[in-house]
């Protein structure tokens, strides 16, 4: 069954996943440089604010902020469209533009211009840009036909507070020694905080952002975003925080039966290292209160539920619409 996006109007934080079909791990190290390059470029166009990633062999993870829409001036567009295509393709639409000038089209010009704006500040559209673009990039590389994609992508809608951000951040970053290719994060150049851990600035960059607003700070430098990523990684994501080493860290969770009796003990960190459907399938993740205020974005199968209690995971402290649940 095709299942419905979860996207709200206005600001949204979202957790972005996509798989390589048949199961095939197409995405080498030069695929993977490709890749992430292409998913910048595209985050530049749409003006999506790309937090963090994880690029793996089959499929990847992108932790993102999608601003509310605004107005796009000609200039800035520009500048847009000059990051996304570069500079060959965006002389060669300048040129095609000026043509239709002096031809007197120039209903031409802003038709094209507002189909270029109609993809901005838009999930789905930033997507589906980049994914579109590598697999034309890839099946002409290597002589390949149709789509290298399993379907859509599939994205988690975030509560933006420094408990969901910072736990969805650790779990990206997770995914390499999820898949035993490194015993640590910081091993890997093909997350946020590995790359940004081997000096890639637009790493750093996009997890001091990321701290910044999940601390409600004006500004994170890059020691403070790495210390708070590192204690993610760890499972040590306070509820919320003003800097990331004010608030005391959680202790493990002994949960409980009906009558109180102990059933198991686990920790956040030990929750992270394993595949959690309600990281992963569309629904959205936050407090309660949060998931009731954007239930008329979620499925009708959820939305039901949302006078009802969601799923609650103890070590997460938070509810998921998805179900915080460990998947094959």
């Amino acid at each position: 069954m095709r299942r419905p996006r979860v996207k709200v109007d206005g600001e949204g934080f979202y957790h972005v996943v996509s798989r390589i079909g048949g199961k095939r791990f197409l995405i080498d190290e030069d695929e993977k440089r490709i890749l992430l390059g292409m998913i910048r470029g595209a985050a530049a166009f749409s003006g999506v604010e790309l937090y963090t990633f994880a690029v793996m062999s089959n499929h990847f993870h992108l932790l993102v902020r999608v601003p509310r829409k605004k107005a796009v001036s000609d200039k800035e567009l520009e500048r847009r469209m000059l990051a996304w295509y570069g500079t060959g393709k965006f002389a060669a639409i300048l040129e095609k533009w000026e043509k239709w000038t002096k031809k007197k089209r120039p209903d031409l010009v802003e038709d094209e211009k507002a189909r270029m704006r109609a993809r901005m500040y838009d999930i789905s559209q930033f997507c589906k840009t980049f994914k579109e673009a590598y697999t034309q990039d890839y099946n002409k590389r290597h002589e390949n036909t149709g789509t290298i994609w399993e379907g859509r992508f599939k994205s988690i809608l975030l509560e933006g507070s420094f408990r969901a951000l910072m736990t969805v951040a650790g779990y990206v970053h997770l995914n390499p020694v999820r898949a035993a290719m490194v015993e640590r994060p910081e091993e890997s150049r093909w997350t946020g905080y590995g790359a940004a851990c081997h000096e890639d600035f637009a790493a750093q960059d996009g997890l001091r952002s990321l701290v910044s607003r999940a601390c409600g700070a004006k500004d994170t430098d890059w020691n403070e975003a790495k210390r708070a990523c590192a204690n993610a990684i760890e499972g040590k994501v306070p509820e919320r925080s003003a800097r990331p080493e004010d608030a005391p860290l959680p202790e493990d969770v002994v949960e409980t039966d009906g009558k109180g009796r102990p059933v198991r003990a686990g920790s956040l960190r030990a929750l992270l290292t394993r595949r959690v459907a309600g990281f992963l399938h569309g629904g959205a993740l936050g407090e309660e209160r949060f998931l009731k205020r954007v239930a008329e974005y979620l499925p009708p199968r959820v939305r039901r539920r949302a006078e009802g209690l969601f799923d609650r995971c103890p070590f997460l402290g938070l509810a998921s619409a998805a179900g915080v649940r460990e998947v094959s």
